[in-house]
């Protein structure tokens, strides 16, 4: 075992590190900014629903962001595949949420706690995370 290969790259290893995770954040955020209710309050009320709806929506960012840090050449590489991908991600949510259900309000069965809907709509993030993330390679 070549201790100095682990502490020569432990500098590239915190940086894409700390990227991905600022990466990660701001996704998070940017779905906090477009769900039309407060997550954090409805989490804290036992809001099964829209907690499973949130983590649905987190693992799909994070496995996009795992298939951009595997793939990149580099960190600006890493970085706009990210971006790229967490658009896809958020355009495809917002689609399935609101443009494929019109008679039902899917944002509003989740606040409710409806958990079937919360279930579904995370995992559907998950799925389409899987898609967006398989299509990020050379």
């Amino acid at each position: 075992m070549n201790i100095s290969y682990y502490l020569d790259t432990l500098d590239r290893f915190l940086i894409y590190l700390l990227v991905a995770l600022a990466l990660f954040a701001i996704a998070t955020y940017i779905f906090k900014l477009i769900t039309p209710y407060s997550e954090r309050q409805l989490i804290k009320s036992g809001n099964i629903a829209v907690t499973l709806k949130l983590l649905g929506k987190m693992a799909g960012v994070v496995v996009v962001l795992q298939s951009a840090i595997r793939h990149s050449i580099n960190l600006l590489d890493l970085i706009i595949w990210a971006f790229i991908a967490i658009v896809i991600q958020i355009v495809l949510h917002l689609v399935i949420e609101y443009g494929l259900t019109r008679k039902t309000n899917l944002a509003k069965e989740v606040e409710n706690g409806n958990t079937a809907v919360g279930l579904l709509l995370g995992g559907v993030s998950v799925l389409v995370g899987l898609i967006v993330a398989a299509t990020i390679s050379y």
